[in-house]
């Protein structure tokens, strides 16, 4: 902790005094002296930070080590506090500038010298912690093992898909107490350590095609902490129907689970409950309803219900041979390890294969290398064992972390020194090597998961906005900070630190973590590590402190009880806060929330509080219940990351153009629509992220925008000018209510706007050129929703978008040759048409039609259809479709090579037997799910 918040401000140090050169004038020799000193002191603390981590440190080097990392923050204090006060009238008006410039002369030269001062004070509190370590740390070794060279910067195998090593016979366990047995509703307890693979067996069998097909609902949901019986409910229903609208309160959810799911044979997962957790409530709106219907809990040890049979299924450690097949996948990459010989116990080993050719050694020779490789890998292999004892977790990280190691003599330090720990520190000691080897800015962002709930997938992209407010991405040239925190995101993925949940777009040039997901002994981890001189402080309900001079605040489960314990509190350090509100304010219904007067005060003094934090950079709060914010939220001037996710907030105060370092507004599922013009002033901005806000007709210049999602257009477009047509980097576009006035500016600003990768689109009367004049070179997602108009003079012409990867249309209402035409976008691997989006009684995909890359067919309520034909030799790489609520559509198959590589048919709310007869042994293929009751 110490090293990444040492070289967190290094890097804040080095872009201060680039930056505010013209404001520092006499100071800024003492800051870069003070940088100086402290870059020599960080070499010693990240040696140090490494020791006590592997051997547990000593009292005088904890001291030393804390008091340097105290130096450290207090000097990012000081850069804040002065850029706050010399930064104040940043901002205003040319005119307002001058007069504050005239009347507060005086206090800028005060300023100066007061930071000198500081400065000052901290170089020699700094030059005595030195003095301490020379006469206090004697026996001190600076060299570092041969291990611990720097890490190497990679995102090799970020997106392996992988196949689960082991567990078949958990797997045949698991399958035979889901499908085999009596009627009545059954649970099963999956029980095991920490890491073994619980979620893993669970997952896999509940995606097994014979569980879909046997349970006509199935959910599975990992539980956060503390979590209450409506919000596992509230889930469920969600998981089970996620096309219709969650009920409010908790009665109802109760009602809506057992109502949904009394007819059907279902299969529930549930893991992350706490030991507390109330099942019985639970089971309660699950019903018994003798359809075969099976619970799954996942835990650590077995859970106990009173009066209810649990069988248990305990999942055991991998044996050799499997450990070896998981560990050379994750060491050397996909595959076995004789297929990649040259990535072997260090990519070194490659070199003795240049010296052979250079040499041309004769066959024995090479014999001879080959057994040489054999005997270093069978010897780490067993190693390997030895450490791990099979647990799938400690393989996973332990191979993450040799693959980036690029000599022999590597491997074998790393192996000896866990060899040397007690066999249950062992897993402790990878997690703390695996951290270790992470470069100084992996470090910071691989913490700040400290601050997310346990248990949740997180948006790749709020992840690396919120990086980016705080300061974590390092400039690279010829890259956007996006582009760095998502190099970033993939790397941690790569060294096995976090987890791939879902990929983002398909095409290689813009792929991306789409979710991600941290283990939770990796979570602890980062909360240990964050939790010690105060970094980070984690708050549940009533234990809200009243004063703290903490820097990074996550409250979770927040109430009204705990709101007077806060009137008083102050958090002068404070960088950033993440509040999550308790169900208790999220499942009010709508109309006694806004005559709720009292709660509201409580949630709007909630942000009062917070605004004494002058240093604020990122706020997140989520199921906050205010209708306004408070004024005085423009007076967080360092704040770059403000988000506020509430169904109530209707209004934004005009302070907030205030906020000159703001990069991203996420205001979604609010009510917001106008927001003072001056806001679309700030240069600064990256992300606008709403629900239903106006777009003025005009903004500043915001060539920095990336993503501008949730707007309205409320004013016509003339002389083809439009507001974002500046928004030269622009990447995610959200635009709604387009009409006439607005398609022909549109046309023109797409011209610009080469970076555009997602875009969506509602109106009227959408032109079908739009997207045929070789603009829009990179877009990849394109959501159409309104009429599309094709004039006759372009019957001949195709929609240019070489790479478009999914498509969906709504209400389009679309012909044949439509379909004809998309179906000759090349790179199209995902479709979905959905609510009138084709016209016509008959649609056919033909050999003729195209569509050679599509995999994934949608089509949702197309209730003119009555026959969807299916022709020969077409379709060929599709491998799921989802057809539902399509009652009128007679399916028809032509031919022998049709829908060969199809793995799944989603049915959802047809009639029993739609698709049987015609299907033919595809129909086995059907998955039947029922959403209505």
């Amino acid at each position: 902790m110490a090293d990444s918040a040492v070289s967190f401000v290094l890097g804040r140090l080095g872009e201060f005094v680039v930056k505010e050169a013209g404001v520092l004038q006499e100071v800024g020799s003492d800051v870069v002296l003070f940088r100086d000193k402290l870059q020599w002191l960080h070499t010693f603390v990240q040696q140090a930070d490494h020791r006590r981590r592997r051997r547990g440190g000593g009292s005088y080097m904890d001291v030393w080590v804390q008091q340097t990392r105290e130096v450290a923050l207090d000097v990012e204090d000081v850069l804040d506090e002065f850029m706050l006060r010399v930064s104040q009238h940043q901002g205003l008006p040319a005119w307002k500038k001058w007069l504050r410039f005239l009347t507060t002369c005086a206090t800028q030269i005060s300023v100066r010298r007061e930071l000198s001062g500081r400065i000052a004070m901290i170089r020699a509190r700094l030059d005595q912690i030195s003095d301490h370590k020379s006469s206090y740390i004697t026996e001190y070794s600076s060299s570092a093992t041969c291990w611990a060279s720097p890490p190497i910067s990679t995102t090799d195998g970020w997106d392996d898909e992988l196949e689960v090593v082991g567990l078949e016979e958990e797997r045949l366990s698991l399958e035979r107490l889901l499908l085999e047995g009596d009627k009545r509703r059954s649970i099963v307890s999956i029980v095991g350590e920490s890491g073994i693979g619980k979620f893993t067996l669970a997952e896999m069998v509940l995606k097994s095609p014979v569980v879909k097909r046997h349970f006509e609902a199935r959910a599975i949901l990992v539980l956060p902490p503390c979590a209450s019986v409506a919000y596992a409910l509230k889930w469920i229903y969600h998981r089970l129907c996620p096309f219709k609208g969650t009920p409010a309160i908790s009665e109802e959810i109760h009602s809506a689970v057992s109502s949904h799911l009394k007819d059907k044979s279902y299969l529930i997962v549930v893991a992350g409950a706490d030991n507390l957790f109330n099942w019985s409530s639970v089971l309660d709106a699950l019903p018994d309803n003798d359809l075969g219907s099976r619970v799954v809990i996942i835990s650590s040890i077995k859970a106990t219900l009173n009066g209810l049979d649990v069988h248990e299924l305990r999942v055991h450690h991998l044996d050799q041979k499997n450990s070896n097949i998981l560990f050379c996948r994750h060491a050397l990459g996909v595959g076995s390890r004789n297929q990649h010989p040259n990535k072997s116990f260090g990519s070194k080993l490659h070199l003795l294969g240049s010296q052979y050719r250079e040499a041309q050694m004769d066959e024995a020779c090479e014999d001879s290398l080959e057994s040489e490789y054999e005997k270093h890998m069978d010897r780490a292999c067993k190693d390997m064992f030895e450490v791990t004892s099979g647990l799938p977790l400690a393989i996973l990280l332990l191979g993450r972390l040799l693959r980036r190691k690029e000599f022999p003599e590597q491997w074998r330090d790393v192996l000896r020194h866990l060899k040397s720990m007690k066999p249950s520190s062992r897993l402790e000691g990878i997690l703390a090597l695996c951290f270790d080897d992470l470069p100084h800015h992996l470090k910071s962002c691989f913490l700040y998961f400290a601050m997310m709930p346990q248990n949740m997938s997180y948006n790749g992209a709020v992840l690396v906005r919120v990086w980016a407010a705080e300061g974590f991405l390092k400039h690279r040239k010829g890259q956007s900070m996006e582009d760095v925190g998502h190099h970033y995101l993939k790397e941690l993925i790569s060294r096995g630190m976090i987890s791939l949940l879902e990929k983002g777009c398909i095409a290689s040039e813009g792929s991306m973590a789409k979710k991600v997901v941290i283990h939770k002994r990796l979570h602890a981890m980062a909360r240990h590590e964050t939790q010690e001189g105060s970094f980070l402080d984690i708050y549940d309900i009533t234990d809200i402190p009243s004063s703290t001079p903490v820097r990074h605040l996550f409250i979770q489960n927040l109430t009204s009880t705990a709101y007077t314990q806060m009137e008083d509190a102050s958090f002068p350090k404070l960088r950033s806060v993440r509040c999550n509100f308790s169900e208790y304010w999220e499942n009010k219904d709508q109309e006694r929330l806004y005559s709720a007067v009292d709660d509201q005060s409580y949630h709007k003094n909630s942000l009062r509080y917070f605004g004494r934090s002058k240093l604020l950079r990122v706020i997140e709060f989520k199921g906050l219940q205010v209708k306004k914010l408070p004024r005085m939220i423009g007076c967080l001037i360092h704040l770059r990351y403000l988000c506020i996710r509430n169904s109530c907030l209707v209004e934004l105060p005009s302070t907030i153009s205030n906020l000159i370092n703001l990069q991203t507004l996420d205001i979604r599922k609010s009510k917001v629509k106008k927001v003072t013009p001056a806001f679309w002033g700030i240069r600064t901005l990256r992300h606008v992220i709403a629900s239903k806000l106006h777009l003025p007709k005009s903004v500043g210049v915001l060539k920095n925008m990336q993503t501008l999602g949730g707007m309205v257009c409320v004013h016509p477009w003339h002389n083809n000018i439009s507001p974002i047509h500046n928004m030269i980097n622009l990447r995610h576009l959200e635009i709604s209510k387009l009409t006439s006035h607005h398609w022909g500016a549109l046309s023109d600003a797409f011209k610009q706007l080469e970076s555009l990768l997602e875009l969506q689109l509602i109106g009227d009367d959408i032109p079908f050129n739009l997207f045929t004049k070789y603009s829009l070179q990179r877009l990849q997602l394109l959501y159409l929703c309104g009429q599309i108009i094709m004039g006759p003079e372009e019957t001949e012409e195709l929609w240019s978008l070489p790479n478009l990867t999914r498509l969906e249309l709504q209400n389009s209402t679309m012909n044949p040759g439509f379909i004809n035409k998309i179906g000759k976008l090349p790179r199209l691997a995902e479709l979905v048409l959905r609510d009138e989006a084709y016209e016509g009684e008959e649609l056919v995909f033909s050999k003729e039609s195209g569509f050679c890359n599509l995999t994934h067919l949608e089509l949702y309520s197309l209730s003119g259809l009555s026959k969807w034909k299916i022709g020969s030799e077409s379709l060929m790489k599709v491998e799921q479709i989802i057809v539902h609520e399509c009652t009128n559509m007679r399916l028809q198959l032509e031919g022998e090579q049709v829908l060969k590589n199809l793995k799944e048919f989603r049915v959802i709310d047809m009639p029993d037997n739609w698709g049987v007869e015609e299907a033919g042994a595809l129909s086995e293929k059907f998955i039947r799910v029922t959403m209505t009751n």
